[in-house]
């Protein structure tokens, strides 16, 4: 495949902003492109006392950090030994997902209860344990979802995520909603199973039909078309581009990605429009001993609309699973998965790569020709420590059926989530299950952690202009 060249860099190379150091095949002396430094804080538990599986997270437009979480009612571990701690399941437990927010870049975390108390559920008239997926509109109105393994329930918060005081009970029917937010007080809402698409116009309250879309999973607003454009995965290798507010869709296969253990499909999006997916697979549950994991990643370039190359991020011997990625400016991209370790196949961390030209680069030689240069990503160990042991259910609600505990432990959930904040900095949200119960056994849920970028590069140059916060709903504006 032929590359477009986007960068021709021999500027950036006499001020410095590339090393200099390689020769190509012809011994020419060619700029190189270095992987971005990164670092991270070790985790901190969001909450000791309450279940986290299945984590999301949105950044508001005052810059603070919501995350949202499973309730737990589908997760519990059914080990005996875990019973003694049933408190994290049942203390304050609403038949709702859970929410928390953090004001401080995710050092200190609030619960979120009913208008904005510390306990209680998030809304007055919404149900749903299970499978919440934040998102914001552009008019700063967070939007997060919820279900019951029926009904689809979309609840709302106008006061940058203190209170959900707006919530639709039943927007529709169905397993596994994911939400994207569009212009102010626009949302899409789009179900897998079966596969329907909606969109509300009035803050979530009131849905009307669309036509069933070629995506799988999480979408995004198109940086390209925002009011307009709206951005989905569809499996591991391809993704469809909406530019009429979901009325008709394009289709576009072939990121070629290696093997996969994941439920849908990933993506992002850079603030350029240039999509990316990743894929992490090797993991096969309970008793796999077989060190054959492998991570791979593409690009889609939305000036010439063609995938790039496959890129194998590189890894240690093991296996992986569970991809998320996030894009912030053009060509800066992190991306994460579970990872366990040859020979210790029942011991997980949360492993990161990060790039800051993720769509490659084209540079400038000395005799005049260009070299084109693949992502280069540097890849670290995010978590640092073992977050899980154990082995990792990977059936779904159908794990709650294993008659082996340990082989159907789903506290983790199915996925994970990484995301960056208004000044750049990148942060992972996971469940965990190292705590333990009083009697010192295993929990019978996950708790959520939160992983925060602490050096290197932020993935935007320039952090995004914040606000102040908006008074909790129902304070007059100027009033608090």
């Amino acid at each position: 495949m032929f590359h477009r060249i986007r960068h021709l860099l021999p500027l950036a190379l006499i001020l410095g902003l590339l090393p200099a150091g390689a020769l190509d095949a012809q011994g020419v002396e060619c700029p190189t492109v270095e992987a971005p430094e990164i670092s991270f804080d070790d985790p901190i538990y969001i909450d000791r006392e309450r279940a986290g599986g299945e984590p999301v997270s949105v950044v508001g437009e005052d810059g603070s950090i919501s995350v949202s979480a499973h309730a737990g009612t589908t997760h519990v571990y059914k080990n005996p030994e875990a019973a003694p701690g049933a408190g994290d399941f049942v203390v304050g437990y609403a038949n709702q997902t859970l929410h928390w927010r953090s004001v401080d870049g995710g050092r200190t975390w609030r619960y979120i209860g009913l208008a904005g108390l510390r306990e209680g559920p998030h809304s007055a008239t919404s149900t749903g344990f299970s499978d919440p997926d934040l998102t914001i509109d552009l008019g700063g109105r967070i939007y997060d979802t919820e279900i019951d393994l029926a009904n689809v329930a979309v609840f709302s918060s106008t006061d940058d995520g203190q209170s959900y005081p707006f919530a639709t009970p039943e927007a529709a029917s169905g397993d596994r909603p994911w939400l994207i937010g569009g212009e102010a007080d626009e949302v899409y809402l789009y179900v897998n199973l079966p596969k329907t698409f909606w969109r509300s116009t009035n803050g979530g309250l009131t849905f009307t039909p669309l036509p069933s879309p070629p995506i799988n999973a999480k979408g995004y607003r198109d940086p390209l078309n925002p009011t307009q454009g709206l951005i989905g995965p569809n499996g591991k290798n391809e993704i469809s581009i909406s530019s009429n507010k979901g009325q008709s869709w394009t289709r576009y296969p072939g990121a070629n990605l290696g093997s996969n253990v994941d439920f849908f499909g990933s993506l992002a999006v850079d603030r350029a429009g240039n999509a990316y997916k990743l894929a992490a697979g090797g993991y096969s549950g309970g008793g796999d001993t077989n060190a054959n994991g492998q991570v791979t990643f593409n690009y889609f370039d939305r000036s010439t609309l063609e995938w790039g190359e496959r890129i194998v991020i590189p890894t240690p011997p093991g296996d992986a699973l569970w991809p998320w990625l996030t894009a912030g400016d053009d060509g800066k991209v992190a991306v994460t998965w579970y990872q366990n370790l040859a020979g210790k196949p029942n011991e997980f961390y949360i492993y990161m790569a990060y790039t800051h030209n993720a769509h490659g680069t084209t540079v400038e030689c000395e005799d005049g020709s260009t070299q084109f240069i693949p992502p280069q990503f540097t890849v670290v160990n995010a978590s640092k420590r073992v977050f899980a042991e154990g082995a990792i259910c990977l059936d779904g609600t159908a794990c709650n059926a294993d008659p082996n505990f340990e082989d159907g432990d789903r506290r983790l959930g199915d996925f994970f989530t990484i995301n960056h904040d208004a000044n750049g900095n990148l942060f992972i949200v996971s469940a965990d299950t190292m705590l333990t119960n009083p009697v010192g056994g295993p929990k019978p849920v996950g708790n959520p952690i939160f992983i925060r970028q602490t050096g290197g590069d932020p993935i935007l140059a320039q952090p995004d202009q914040v606000r102040k916060t908006r008074c909790l709903f129902p304070i007059p504006e100027g009033q608090c």
